[in-house]
């Protein structure tokens, strides 16, 4: 029979590594000469790299035979490689709208349920360095970049599909668009603070989005800072939150209080 955890060790490291060749030998043209007022700034585009890092050093750990029952990985493992593994496929479906949209959908929802997922459970979790750097923060910078990436997307799959704008006009919905980002990210980044690196990635896609379409079109421009902005602010005080005694907001559902499993923050 085989073993469930080694089937998802196997599984991940193979998203990762098939999502990022699928990723890095597309096509993805230049942001700035698009239509679409969602899409960031073609120098934003460089977070791949520390999520690519991240992402790799992540799936070298949870390879490891010492951590095929580790309780966090067995967790976020399976979403975790449906959301890179698809990731890397936009690319190659945005050309096919009705395949490319549901893609999309798929992939955020993977990657901000295996972000939740990675909340400690329990004090040892939360004092551990190792699941800081090589789970919490890379998952938190790849379904942070995910959360701008489907506003981006998603508005390039509509504009590709025919769909024009309706009133009041395509700025008016790019503005609310950008709002409901920066609301979703703010909400998650208080309500979950697993890790800045969540608010941080959507706080720079965001900032991109202002940097690329402010000069053009004040108004989106102007709601994509303020969105960025919440996002940060929202960021930094779930992290301040997380670290108040009796606070909930960075345990992974189910946890209990704290207790003497701390003592075993020393062997991870």
């Amino acid at each position: 029979m085989v073993d469930r955890d080694v089937l998802r060790q196997v599984t991940v490291a193979a998203a990762v590594g098939g999502g990022f060749v699928a990723g890095v030998s597309g096509d993805y043209g230049d942001a700035a000469a698009g239509p679409s007022p969602v899409v960031p700034a073609n120098y934003a585009f460089v977070i791949w790299t520390p999520i690519y890092a991240g992402l790799f050093g992540h799936a070298v750990h949870q390879a490891l035979p010492a951590r095929r029952r580790d309780p966090v990985l067995r967790r976020t493992g399976w979403a975790t490689a449906c959301g890179v593994g698809l990731s890397g496929l936009w690319v190659w479906t945005q050309d096919l709208p009705a395949l490319e949209l549901p893609l999309i959908a798929v992939t955020a929802a993977a990657a901000v349920v295996a972000y939740t997922r990675a909340a400690p459970a329990d004090p040892a979790e939360a004092a551990s360095a190792r699941d800081r750097w090589l789970v919490r923060v890379p998952l938190g910078l790849f379904s942070g970049w995910i959360t701008v990436a489907t506003l981006a997307g998603g508005g390039e799959a509509l504009i590709a599909s025919g769909i024009s704008a309706p009133w009041p006009g395509a700025a008016a919905w790019a503005t609310a668009a950008l709002a409901a980002a920066g609301a979703t990210g703010a909400a998650l980044a208080w309500w979950r603070p697993v890790s800045l690196a969540y608010a941080a990635a959507v706080t720079w896609g965001l900032a991109g989005v202002a940097v690329r379409v402010l000069p053009q079109q004040p108004v989106p421009g102007t709601a994509a800072m303020l969105a960025g902005a919440a996002v940060a602010a929202a960021g930094v005080l779930g992290a301040r939150r997380r670290r108040t005694p009796g606070s909930r907001g960075g345990r992974a559902p189910g946890a209990g209080p704290a207790g003497p499993a701390a003592s075993a923050a020393a062997d991870r």
